[in-house]
């Protein structure tokens, strides 16, 4: 089981120990001589099926900056800017050529023929590959080398980093790979005169395939406030899986692999708003396989993997805002010509760890019950996702790296913790948005939503027990209202019951909100309406007309109609417009509710409230005198003409509540 303590504060310098690879027993090499794009490279080694001990001086050349300043004989440049020419845009090449053989080949240049030593390097014309089909005359051979190999074992590191932060990152854990590792190269073959010179050799592809399993978890805890600006990766350990040395021709091979093990974050990985600290383990599995092959420049195949609860999820927390941390830990199989300064290929297996600490305390998260009053709620929760991506890196001479994601799984839920004790987080109950009075046989809608300071935006389903033996399941948006209706046969008091059950992401609610809803058999006075008189662009024109009542009210109080919701906060007229003391500014944003019927707008504040609970504290219901005037205003918003709407009068009685 792998763990990820990670102690984050604000303020303090990255650092992050380099891991040094572990020497082989059986190759070395020493850069002897460097310019711009190439180095000279002494390499000693010990073929691996004979014992025999090699010598070679190398230049690696990284594609045609390193190709045009390095010391080669014109006729090889010549030949390999060819191949430059050749390969795709996106393809970095760089190319290990023996000095031994260039510089005989140079030597026989100067004297007009061969010297005895590049006849003794020379091969046969037409020499086959290795799948046994010649390639004509003194072409490029394919030479690919493959061993199977096991590694498993724990992994402990410590590091300490900053860049914002201060702290330490632990991890343990465990990594399991079962493969086969091949190399393949393209020994690099010029016909001069009648010899066939094999003068050097270029990576072609680093190919993986077999099993993996990783045990990957991760503990955050710590202060935060800091959303980081910039990825982060540190490395915790690199084993060396197998190297092998053979003979191309007359020129010595070395190929390898290790076992690159990181962990770190992507950008923005580890948000906060305030201040938060979480301990908790993933606690997770990965396992599958995996088939792929990467050039220097991408990565083909393809891979499947599951992932496995491994326990219990213990979690302790405390929060004043809310906390996203975000880490991985990777397991990559990189294969590498000569040294990974030269030309690499890998392919990882990264399990993420998605983690969301949610707090809140306050009384500016909505009104649920409907009362007028926004109550005083809290919450403390913590949400879990686990995601697995498979990643490609490549790179020639530690200049020209590329990463990508290969596959990318969807989330998977692990789980939803309510973390306060007693009844819970109450912040969770939902909204149950509707009149507190209605007329008996009279069908009335109801909206469901979830609070304002509900963080997520998942859709969630909702349980709606109407009081009278009724029920009814409601889906829609956590953020804005869903409507039900209903119509109750009889008078009396039932009591409403709005749940929340679950959202689509998979968190358990299981909240709910009560309240009482009076039926009885009064009418209420007429109400007011408007209706949109013309739209111009973002900007809606309402006001009154032929039907329009002010003094006594217009519409029967058994009409269900949409509330006309003002936000206004004084944003600055659109230009071009013209205004008078009938046609004004109204200064603000303008949107209509569900439809409500107008006896259940008891009271100018029962109706300011459905305004606010369904779009925000600052809404409120319009007015008629609300841009100076009366009569009519504009607004910005875009509002439906399908239907007239309720507006308010302060100065007549033509409300519903009068």
């Amino acid at each position: 089981m792998a763990v990820l303590p990670l102690l984050l504060s604000a303020g303090a310098a990255w650092s992050a120990r380099p891991i040094i690879d572990p020497p082989d027993p059986n190759y070395s090499q020493l850069i002897v001589q460097e310019g711009v794009g190439w180095q000279l490279v002494q390499t000693n080694g010990v073929m691996e099926d004979t014992g025999q001990q090699f010598a070679e001086r190398f230049y690696m050349i990284d594609g045609a900056r390193g190709l045009a300043d390095a010391p080669l004989p014109q006729i090889i440049k010549d030949e390999l800017i060819d191949e430059l020419a050749a390969a795709p845009a996106d393809e970095n090449l760089s190319f290990s050529i023996s000095q031994r053989i260039v510089d005989e080949i140079a030597v026989s240049m100067e004297q007009g023929g061969p010297t005895q030593a590049l006849i003794d390097i020379s091969e046969a014309d037409g020499l086959p590959t290795a799948d046994g089909v010649a390639k004509g005359s003194c072409g490029d051979r394919d030479i690919s080398k493959s061993k199977h190999f096991r590694f498993g074992a724990p992994l402990n590191s410590t590091q300490t980093f900053g860049g914002g932060f201060s702290g330490t990152v632990a991890l343990t854990g465990t990594a399991e790979v079962e493969a086969d590792g091949e190399i393949k190269v393209i020994l690099k073959r010029k016909k001069i005169w009648f010899l066939c010179i094999p003068y050097g050799v270029r990576f072609q592809h680093a190919r993986v395939w077999g099993t993996a399993l990783v045990d990957q978890g991760a503990t955050v805890s710590g202060t935060i406030s800091y959303s980081n600006p910039e990825a982060r990766e540190w490395p915790i350990a690199k084993p060396r899986l197998f190297s092998v040395n053979f003979w191309a021709g007359p020129i010595p091979v070395h190929i390898g692999f290790n076992l690159p093990i990181t962990a770190g974050f992507d950008k923005n990985g580890i948000n906060a708003s305030v201040t938060g600290s979480v301990t908790y383990s993933g606690r997770r599995s990965i396992s599958g396989y995996l088939d792929y092959y990467c050039t220097s420049s991408s990565c083909n195949g393809y891979s499947s993997f599951d992932t496995t609860d491994i326990g219990p999820q213990p979690i302790t927390a405390g929060i004043s805002g809310r906390f996203q941390p975000s880490v991985y830990v990777q397991v990559a199989l990189r294969g590498y010509l000569y040294d990974e300064g030269v030309a690499y290929a890998q392919v990882g297996v990264r399990p993420y760890v998605h983690a969301d600490l949610w707090g809140y305390y306050g009384n500016n998260c909505g009104d649920a019950d409907g009362d007028g009053y926004f109550e005083t709620v809290d919450a403390l929760t913590f949400d879990l996702d686990w995601q697995l991506h498979i990643t490609a890196q490549a790179d020639t001479f530690l200049t020209r790296e590329w990463r990508s994601n290969l596959w990318t799984s969807a989330r998977w839920h692990i789980g939803f913790w309510d973390l306060l004790g007693g009844d819970g987080s109450d912040a969770l109950s939902p909204m149950l948005i509707g009149p507190a009075t209605v007329p008996v046989n009279a069908t009335q809608a109801y909206g469901a939503r979830m609070r304002g300071c509900w963080p997520y935006a998942d859709n969630v389903t909702y349980t709606m027990d109407w009081g009278d033996g009724g029920t009814q399941s409601i889906y829609g948006p956590a953020a804005t209202p869903t409507n039900a209706s209903h119509a109750w046969s009889q008078t009396g008091t039932p009591q409403l019951s709005l749940t929340a059950v679950r959202d689509d992401h998979g968190r358990r609610l299981n909240r709910a909100t009560s309240r009482p809803v009076v039926v009885n058999t009064n009418q209420s006075h007429f109400g007011m309406t408007w209706r949109v008189l013309e739209r111009n662009g973002s900007y809606s024109h309402v006001g009154g007309d032929a039907v329009t009542d002010p003094y006594v009210g217009d519409t029967k109080p058994t009409t269900s109609l949409p509330i006309l919701c003002l936000n206004q906060d004084n944003r600055p007229p659109p230009p071009g417009f013209v205004f008078d003391f009938y046609n004004g500014w109204v200064r603000g944003e303008i949107k209509l509710t569900a439809p409500v019927m107008g006896s259940s707008l008891t009271s100018r504040a029962v109706a300011d409230n459905i305004c606010a609970s369904t779009f925000g504290g600052a809404y409120r219901m319009g007015e008629f005198h609300d841009a100076g005037g009366g009569w009519s205003w504009w607004g910005q918003g875009v509002l439906s003409s399908a239907s007239r709407f309720w507006v308010a009068i302060s100065d007549q009685p033509a409300n519903p509540w009068n």
